[in-house]
């Protein structure tokens, strides 16, 4: 073989293993890229599902805040929607009063409802009946008729809860008293002003002149808690 046959076949082989180094190198090169494409989808899935459940998560909270609202702009309509209130006066003097009479303020001026039940103030018994629950506020004045010396009370159903001494003599004649009492009703309960003592006695209201008064109205209406879901 001459110099030059062996310089040809020498080239060939180099060629060869440089060809061959190539292919390896690229080979790897392939299988590293592919690793690291398996990596970055692997990555770019948990990104996407902590994506989601991040998305969910923020859309149960929105849904929740939505649900709040509307139930607090709800409960506001119907605090602002319900009116109770009432006054009433003693139209003519009582001349003549028994042992826990209920006092009848017929002379009624105001008398409001909005929830249109049967309940609110009677003008025929003089009792109060809370159409529904919640913190109230009464008032009542009272002038003894003349020299007359008494007592009252206030009642919610049949517990007194505020007492009125009128004392009309003594040169004190058509004496007055108040009273303001906060009550917290369920629906149905009554209010009442009642005549306490055993004595005889008489309270002023001639001449539709309101002397002798009685009111009372809704604060804050009262409603159930709501049952917890989930």
């Amino acid at each position: 073989m001459d110099v030059k046959g062996f310089i040809n076949i020498m080239t060939t082989i180099t060629f060869a293993l440089i060809l061959f180094s190539v292919v390896r190198l690229e080979a790897q090169s392939t299988d590293v890229i592919d690793d690291r494409v398996e990596r970055l989808e692997k990555d770019l899935k948990e990104i996407r599902e902590q994506l989601n459940e991040e998305r969910t998560a923020r859309k149960e909270l929105e849904s929740q805040r939505a649900e709040e609202k509307r139930r607090h702009f709800q409960s506001r309509q119907l605090a602002e929607g319900t009116e109770i209130a009432f006054f009433a006066h003693v139209q003519n003097s009582i001349p003549h009063q028994g042992a826990g009479q209920i006092i009848r303020f017929d002379q009624v001026i105001t008398n409001v409802d909005s929830t249109n039940s049967a309940a609110g103030y009677s003008a025929v018994t003089g009792v109060f009946t809370a159409p529904v629950d919640g913190l109230y506020v009464f008032s009542t004045t009272l002038m003894t008729h003349e020299d007359h010396t008494s007592h009252y009370m206030i009642y919610k159903e049949n517990a007194s809860v505020c007492t009125l001494f009128v004392d009309g003599s003594n040169g004190h004649q058509y004496d007055s008293a108040s009273c303001n009492v906060v009550l917290v009703l369920t629906k149905g309960q009554s209010v009442s002003v009642r005549h306490f003592e055993t004595i005889d006695h008489a309270l002023e209201g001639a001449y539709n002149g309101g002397q002798s008064t009685f009111s009372g109205f809704l604060l804050t209406q009262h409603y159930p808690a709501s049952p917890i879901v989930g």
